[in-house]
């Protein structure tokens, strides 16, 4: 079951987006609250919008009633975010996969807690990515992972949650064998696929693997 959940951060060029969510192929799609203004301004459906409906714009709403979505409103004053809330939905379908759209851009504390939740989704057993139109952002924890996307492609690895022990990185630019990656020092920034595919595998820690494909 592979899900798409829409937030309430920036999309700066919705016909990109609206180009991924269609050859994504989606089985459910979530929207987090102000996740359902993009949406609409992309002319998609989504199955479900979820929140405390703050940020969503009333005649949107209105009008995604009129479409028969599925809404579960929320308190505003509760422990978990909307981000969450759309998860904890997610795994009642039974979500493999999990991406996330409108993650990234406006309040910083936003986008860091949203780069946080693909730690939190695959402690459950989730693949998690977040999408932008620049960005592809994936986990990797004590694991090799592969990455496909186009020759010169820039690709960044960062270590969170402390060292990465056993990095390993092929088929780009600057390959490491079995390195050990501080968490404080930005070696992974800035590497170069050299083919349509590249692999990252850490033996022990926890990447932050970005694809920006937009940069050459």
């Amino acid at each position: 079951m592979k899900i798409c959940i829409v937030l309430n951060g920036e999309i700066k060029d919705y016909n990109k987006i609206k180009e991924v969510i269609r050859n994504e192929n989606y089985d459910s799609i979530i929207c987090a609250d102000g996740g359902a203004n993009h949406l609409y301004k992309m002319g998609i459906n989504p199955d479900y919008i979820i929140g405390d409906l703050d940020s969503a714009n009333l005649d949107i709403i209105n009008y995604y009633k009129e479409k028969k979505v599925t809404f579960e409103k929320f308190p505003s004053k509760k422990d978990e975010t909307d981000s969450e809330i759309c998860i904890f939905l997610a795994e009642k379908l039974k979500a493999t996969n999990i991406d996330f759209i409108g993650a990234l851009g406006g309040r910083i504390d936003h986008t860091i807690a949203n780069i946080n939740l693909l730690y939190y989704v695959k402690e459950k057993k989730i693949i998690p990515k977040i999408i932008s139109e620049k960005e592809e952002i994936y986990i990797a924890i004590n694991e090799k992972i592969i990455i496909d996307g186009n020759k010169g492609d820039t690709i960044s690895v960062i270590p969170i949650k402390g060292d990465a022990q056993g990095v390993t990185l092929d088929n780009l630019e600057y390959p490491l064998n079995d390195h050990y990656m501080k968490y404080s020092v930005p070696l992974g920034i800035s590497n170069v696929m050299l083919d349509m595919s590249c692999s990252i595998s850490v033996k022990k820690g926890t990447l932050i693997i970005i694809r920006n494909k937009d940069i050459q």
